[in-house]
């Protein structure tokens, strides 16, 4: 084979560039992203003027006795429960949370009716499951009298809010019986 034919012979090889260190990189990038978000701040502020400012009257000026929060007491009894085989006795409050202007026809209410309700509130404490009393806040017993209280005392339609605003139940540990 004659000499113009062949192959090109191979290049030499050559040394690598040394590596840069990612400083400047990182830098630019890091200037690129503050001046960009600057401009977007920028435009943001020029394309919505601030929000106009409103006068909220204050806490004395909106104090109105009729919305003031009062707790009626519905039952204070030692309350059974022997869903575990083994009966366990909890005294137990249960108090409701009504706006002021409600309280008067909610305690005529508890009064008429106070053995209905108790026999209402006691069917639910002997069906409730012994975790139900583990709980901290006894969250479960709660939302169950609550329901039960809120369906009992009913807002009118129109109503903002119901009149049964919060149960609250306060209970002692449980002592076993039998």
């Amino acid at each position: 084979m004659s000499e113009e034919t062949a192959a090109p012979p191979a290049p030499a090889p050559t040394e690598a560039p040394a590596k840069r260190s990612p400083v400047k990189l990182i830098v630019v990038v890091v200037v690129m992203l503050v001046v960009e978000a600057a401009g977007i701040m920028a435009l943001m502020h020029v394309m919505r003027p601030p929000a106009e400012v409103v006068a909220v009257p204050s806490a004395e000026a909106a104090h109105d006795e009729g919305n003031e929060i009062v707790e009626i007491e519905v039952l204070s009894d030692r309350l059974a429960n022997d869903r575990s085989g083994v009966t366990y006795i909890y005294p137990a409050e249960i108090y409701v949370q009504v706006r002021a202007r409600h309280a008067e026809e909610v305690t005529a209410q508890l009064e008429r009716f106070k053995n209905e309700i108790r026999a209402d509130v006691l069917a639910i404490w002997r069906t409730a499951e012994p975790k139900h009393f583990q709980e901290p806040r006894l969250d479960h017993l709660t939302r169950r009298i609550h329901d039960l209280l809120n369906d009992r005392f009913e807002s009118a339609p129109d109503a903002e809010e119901p009149i049964i605003l919060k149960a609250v139940i306060v209970c002692g540990t449980g002592f076993r019986v039998g």
